[in-house]
């Protein structure tokens, strides 16, 4: 039997790499249309290796692959011997296919962009690659990421990324911000070590909330007690538990949904907005009756202010079945998003105060979600409307209800907090989600259980006013 032998020698331009290109050889056997197929890569010089032909009544062709995806097929010849090969040149220059060129536009796209992103769980690097990134990795991107992230030693694909930790994303190595984000990289990576030393800090539990816990640290209203004003003022009128079970996917849960890592917690503005309303609605009742001089603003008669106003209470209720927290999965960046997927959290410079932000304030936000996650309560205002812009322009059918949300803002203290609806938020059982717990006054004025006469007139003279 006369064997007979086949090899390729690519060449290729740039921007194409021959350490990123793959090919598999197919050999079909004309009468019996079997195919074989043996796959490879390009040696530095563009060669394959040689493969032995026995039968010429065959076809052989060759595959070229990059990034997981057919670049180009390349038919070629066995000869009787080995001082001969098959060669061809990919002109990147030349239109191939549409999804060709779209495909080598799209990977090397340097347009100097530099983004960040926050590891949530624990994962090897080709886990969270094969995650974020719409296509395989090949080798010039694990260069990049290697150059850009020397704060992460040994990287590979078994390498473990851990909650906390930052990855820089570039196109490539020369991006003028690359410096300073590497920088900001090593500072944060420097952080986290340091807050890993203390016990009781979880890194998962902070890495998974920083968004919602930033934006919290961010209001100066925000307030955390570790007393459960559910259980010490269960008749207050401004106290509403919601009454969800933990596993409701729905309403008041703060669970990550199955596969939707890259989110960001945040509130369900139109059933905020709703729940927002309607305690601002009762706290009004409330200062009404207080301007009466009511019995039911006594403390000893609360149950019978609920009842009274128990349309409102049900109402509440029913907003609060509805989904309160979501997750929020989109992209952040704008040309990252040629090579990051979708539904990826890559952050730009300017998202919630980027990377530099991250930084500067990672040990703090540490120090609160130690505290929730301890057993803390966390009181969060929400105020949906600005007083005069809403009122102003709101329908003549709505000012009052309207009107409702803002009184609650205009008024006095309530023994020095806020008499404005506040959302209860504390960990859920099993110690890495959020739940909802219920809506209430300020957290140091319900502890005190106690009403300034200053408020309750405020509040008052506040609906009068914008119903003239």
């Amino acid at each position: 039997m006369t064997t007979y032998f086949s090899r390729l020698k690519l060449n290729v331009q740039q921007p194409l790499k021959l350490k990123d290109i793959t090919y598999k050889f197919v050999v079909t056997n004309n009468a019996t249309k079997k195919k074989t197929t043996f796959e490879g890569r390009f040696d530095d010089q563009g060669l394959t290796g040689w493969t032995e032909i026995y039968n010429l009544n065959t076809t052989l062709i060759y595959e070229v692959y990059l990034r997981g995806e057919i670049l180009q097929k390349i038919a070629v010849k066995a000869y009787s011997d080995k001082k001969t090969h098959s060669t061809f040149t990919i002109k990147t220059t030349t239109e191939i296919t549409k999804n060709v060129k779209e495909n080598i536009k799209e990977i090397y796209l340097n347009d100097g962009e530099v983004a960040w992103y926050l590891i949530k769980k624990t994962e090897t690097m080709h886990d969270w690659a094969k995650r974020v990134f719409k296509k395989p990795l090949i080798a010039s991107d694990w260069d990049i990421l290697k150059a850009n992230n020397p704060h992460i030693p040994n990287m590979a694909p078994i390498r473990l990324l851990t909650p906390g930790m930052v990855v820089v994303l570039s196109n490539s190595t020369t991006a003028k911000e690359l410096p300073q984000y590497k920088k900001d990289a090593q500072q944060a990576q420097s952080n986290l070590d340091q807050m890993k030393k203390d016990k009781d800090f979880d890194a998962e539990f902070f890495a998974q909330n920083y968004e919602f816990f930033y934006d919290a640290l961010n209001d100066s209203r925000t307030e955390i007690t570790n007393t459960n004003v559910f259980e010490q003022n269960n008749d207050h009128p401004l106290v509403q538990p919601f009454n969800n079970p933990e596993n409701d996917s729905g309403a008041a849960w703060g669970a990550i949904a199955k596969g939707g890592i890259d989110g960001v917690l945040s509130f369900a503005d139109g059933t905020t907005q709703k729940i927002h309303k309607i305690h601002g609605e009762i706290a009004l009742k409330l200062a009404e009756e207080r301007k009466k001089k009511s019995s039911l603003a006594n403390p000893k008669k609360f149950k019978e202010f609920r009842q009274k106003y128990a349309y409102l209470y049900d109402e509440l209720d029913r907003e609060s079945a509805k989904r309160i927290l979501k997750w929020d999965q989109s992209i952040k960046t704008n040309n990252m998003r040629r090579i990051v997927s979708q539904s990826s959290l890559a952050r730009g410079a300017n998202y919630k105060g980027g990377i530099k932000e991250y930084v500067k304030k990672m040990s703090e936000l540490g120090k609160m979600s130690k505290a929730i996650k301890g057993g803390g309560y966390l009181f969060l205002a929400l105020d949906i409307y600005n007083a005069g812009d809403a009122i102003a322009n709101a329908k003549p059918e709505e000012k009052t209800r309207t009107t409702v949300v803002e009184t609650s803002k205009i008024a006095g203290g309530l023994t020095g907090a806020a008499i404005g609806g506040f959302i209860v938020i504390t960990v859920a059982s099993g110690g890495t989600s959020l739940i909802v717990l219920g809506v209430a006054a300020g957290a140091s004025a319900l502890l005190g259980w106690g009403f300034s006469e200053g408020a309750g007139w405020a509040a008052g003279e506040g609906y009068d006013f914008f119903n003239k």
